[in-house]
């Protein structure tokens, strides 16, 4: 399924000289996805934002087709490829969170640039062709052992049990033996995505944490929208001495009713630049709510896009190519850089708490690119 979405008219006409062919652009994602069409509206309005600023794709007008994949990733991958092969595509976004071989394989095959804009597992590939702007499991792991990380500390992690989450609890215990301070990993708990009683199945061991020496943390991992926060709060963990945390998204619609703290990619409010302004001020206009993490990826997704076709001729893809290698530019979430080793873009991470008597996270500190050490991931 193709749907054809428009930039506004001032942008294509400030873009492209009539009778110009447009740089084209393929957005690979679930049409019936709420978090994939949040990537895409960010994407959109990301686009819309950074054509007011900078004229790009070489006076060529921006053309941008959704792929729906029906959450099919492999299917993504296959239409991409025909895209690709039609001459529909000169460059890629997927707003998927997973990533099949298949879609990185047509980006490799067409010699064509490929933007992963959301967090993917670790495991995947990368490759020539493929960048990154969404963050990878390491960083976030990172970000929070440098936040919560203590001398005899307990740590207990529950994730999603998928392979983002199986991926997430790798990448904290690497972050652990990468940044050593005195935690004991005690263990991890996998929840299904679909599990009805999550707080019941998690509570059945406070008992074990209970009498162990030190501080006890249970540290959700979890990427997505909906973290079980209040299920979990509601079995009352503080009781057995066992602190929350969270490492992952916040829906930014729900109001919390206990305290917690943790460390985020993006909460709406965190964020004090003059791009999240920009992208929280039209996500209002435009459909009265507070942007998502979603939301912000494909806005950050954009503004690298922009960015780099402003600097490089659009139909020379080694040129794109050698742009985004290096490429510093400005995104709701902070400025980022990709870095040139791994084509994964840098960012900062935001470290919160939200007291009980508010249900707004309120910002610890923010945690730059350069405090976390993210190793440079070589492909086999």
């Amino acid at each position: 399924m193709l749907r054809w979405l428009a930039i506004a008219a001032v942008a294509m006409a400030a873009l492209g000289p009539a009778g110009a062919e447009p740089f084209r652009i393929a957005l690979v994602g679930d049409a019936n996805s709420i978090e994939a069409q949040h990537a895409e509206r960010g994407f959109r309005l990301g686009l819309d934002d950074a054509s007011q600023r900078t004229p790009a794709a070489g006076g060529r007008a921006l053309e941008v087709t959704l792929l729906d994949d029906h959450g099919d990733a492999a299917l993504g991958g296959r239409l991409l490829a025909e895209a690709f092969r039609q001459s529909r595509a000169d460059l890629a976004v997927s707003v998927n969170r997973v990533q099949a071989p298949e879609i990185l394989q047509a980006a490799a095959e067409a010699k064509r640039i490929l933007l992963l804009a959301r967090a993917s597992p670790n495991s995947i590939g990368a490759g020539r062709y493929v960048f990154r702007t969404g963050p990878s499991q390491s960083q976030l792991a990172l970000a929070c052992v440098l936040a919560l990380g203590a001398p005899e500390l307990n740590l207990v992690a529950v994730a999603p049990d998928t392979a983002i989450g199986r991926d997430a609890v790798i990448a904290l215990k690497d972050a652990l033996d990468r940044l050593p301070r005195g935690v004991f990993f005690i263990g991890s708990k996998f929840i299904r995505p679909d599990e009805s009683d999550i707080g019941g199945l998690v509570s059945a061991d406070y008992d074990d944490f209970h009498y162990l020496h030190g501080a006890k943390t249970l540290l959700m991992l979890w990427s997505g929208p909906q973290p079980p926060i209040g299920p979990i709060a509601a079995t009352n963990p503080g009781h057995f001495g066992i602190r929350l945390a969270l490492c992952g998204d916040m829906n930014p619609s729900a109001r919390q009713s206990t305290g917690i703290e943790g460390v985020t990619s993006y909460f709406y409010s965190l964020p004090h630049n003059a791009a999240n302004d920009r992208l929280v001020a039209a996500a209002w206009e435009r459909d009265r709510e507070h942007p998502d993490t979603a939301m912000a990826d494909g806005m950050t997704a954009a503004s690298a896009v922009m960015a780099a076709l402003a600097a490089a001729p659009p139909t020379q893809t080694e040129a794109l190519v050698s742009t985004f290698e290096g490429l510093t530019f400005e995104t709701p979430k902070g400025r980022m850089t990709i870095r040139p080793e791994d084509h994964q873009a840098l960012q900062a991470m935001y470290q919160f708490r939200i007291e009980p008597t508010s249900d707004l996270p309120e910002l610890a500190r923010e945690i730059g690119a350069a405090e976390i050490s993210l190793p440079v991931r070589r492909d086999p």
